[in-house]
């Protein structure tokens, strides 16, 4: 039985039955791909016949990710929590510093760099179960037959784009920077830089203070700048893009529109399902040293979003704790969770590092199709920072990714003076002040 939808109307009886012998193991995600959620169903079905240790029945409920944060905090509020929820590790942050969550260190596996596992006050309150992990993907044979290799630093990467801009036709452009401000793939495709060079947009001490604006501060200021001007002279050789989403950032890669875009591994997921004859000349491109980097002032830096697995508490109104933890722990040691993963290929990277080298994960043509990807990922995991982690050394910013990403204050400071509507200057000093005027509100809210 998979029902989707019925979570908040299943009333004591229809938990466990009249005599106690079966109970209901309800899952809430915002997982939309089909594939995916037959991996948690699948999943079910074996753990339910070989290992749990009463009678179960599954309830998966799947919300869109636009309303997954608030569909949670309904149930919790209501003391009508599901047992085990799926979703994006900024809710389960959010969740976990109001106690709502249980700790579940016995179960996340030791392969998990501690670089994206969450310790609230020392509990683990979430299982990793995936990562997204940003890089740029170009078209190595088009750069071959122009003469030049990928750049290792933004002065090569301009001297390249000016090379191919002689060596394409009209209809092609040799990169793509997308100038959406009102889109998120601002912060997920070109954000990278900016933290490589030494810059940030808010910083944060304790759990007990706010964070605060440092984008508009020295030094932060300057390296936001310094980007910010680079971005302009990279846009002269992009398609116009104000209007850009997912969807193009990938499309127009896979359509040979452009030669580079930023993005995960859905660039390269994308050429092997709708344009295959590109595939194999499509490669990992690292983000280039910046001149933060190349003075020794900052590190190569990659903020990462991801997906797993929490557990609400019985004072929120989860009914079987236990069995979804052992579900959670029967998923994530078995073909099921590298099964998920496969579903889209090195775009959801596994957490669980090990996964990456066993013979199932590499049977996959696309994950053999990228090595130097792989490598990647091993040699960034232990570096990489949620978007949770980026205030402070070990605090959670529950609203990092709501306050940049959602009120378009982080992208509309990239985007804007790519297309000439303000200077780098202007915009780095605006979005400071609007993160002024914005934190009192997102403090207020999430304390709520």
């Amino acid at each position: 039985m998979v029902t989707a939808g019925l979570a908040g109307c299943l009333g004591d009886d229809d938990t466990t039955s009249e005599d106690g012998g079966t109970k209901t193991l309800h899952l809430l995600s915002d997982v939309q791909v089909e594939q995916a959620q037959q991996m948690f169903e699948d999943a079910f079905d074996d753990w339910a016949e070989n290992e749990a240790d009463t009678n179960v029945e599954p309830n998966f409920e799947y919300v869109p990710s636009g309303e997954v944060r608030n569909t949670i905090n309904l149930r919790l509020s209501a003391e009508d929590a599901p047992d085990l929820i799926f979703t994006s590790v900024s809710y389960h942050a959010q969740f976990g510093l109001r106690g709502h969550l249980r700790d579940l260190e016995d179960i996340v596996p030791s392969s998990v760099p501690d670089s994206v596992r969450m310790n609230l006050d020392g509990r683990e309150v979430y299982v990793p179960g995936n990562l997204q992990m940003c890089s740029s993907w170009y078209r190595q044979d088009v750069y071959e037959e122009a003469g030049i290799e990928w750049g290792t630093t933004w002065e090569e990467q301009l001297h390249n784009y000016e090379v191919l801009d002689e060596h394409l036709p009209d209809d092609q452009d040799p990169t793509l920077y997308v100038a959406n401000g009102s889109h998120p793939y601002m912060i997920y495709g070109h954000y990278h830089p900016m933290l490589s060079n030494g810059s940030q947009f808010i910083d944060r001490d304790s759990n007990d203070e706010p964070p605060y604006p440092v984008v508009d501060q020295e030094p932060h200021r300057s390296r936001a700048i310094e980007y910010l001007e680079f971005l302009q002279d990279a846009y002269e050789y992009s398609p116009d893009s104000v209007n850009f989403g997912y969807g193009e950032a990938t499309q127009l890669f896979t359509t040979e529109r452009v030669m580079d875009t930023k993005y995960p591994a859905r660039a390269l997921v994308n050429s092997f399902n709708e344009n295959p004859e590109i595939a194999e000349h499509v490669k990992m491109g690292r983000f280039a040293d910046t001149p933060a980097m190349q003075a020794g002032e900052s590190e190569y830096q990659i903020a990462t979003i991801g997906e797993g697995f929490s557990v609400p508490t019985t004072d929120v109104g989860a009914s079987n704790p236990e069995l979804a933890e052992s579900y959670i722990d029967y998923f994530m040691s078995s073909d099921y969770y590298v099964d998920f993963l496969l579903t889209v290929p090195l775009h959801r990277v596994p957490a669980d590092l090990d996964i990456l080298h066993t013979d199932r994960y590499q049977a996959n043509e696309i994950v053999q199709a990228s090595p130097e990807y792989v490598s990647y990922i091993e040699e960034m995991a232990e570096g990489a920072r949620f978007y949770t982690s980026l205030t402070g050394e070990e605090t959670p910013t529950t609203y990092w990714d709501p306050l940049i990403r959602g009120t378009e204050i982080g992208p509309s400071m990239l985007a804007e003076p790519m297309v000439g509507r303000t200077e780098p200057e202007e915009a780095v000093d605006r979005a400071g002040d609007r993160l002024r005027e914005e934190i009192p509100q997102f403090e207020e809210q999430f304390a709520e």
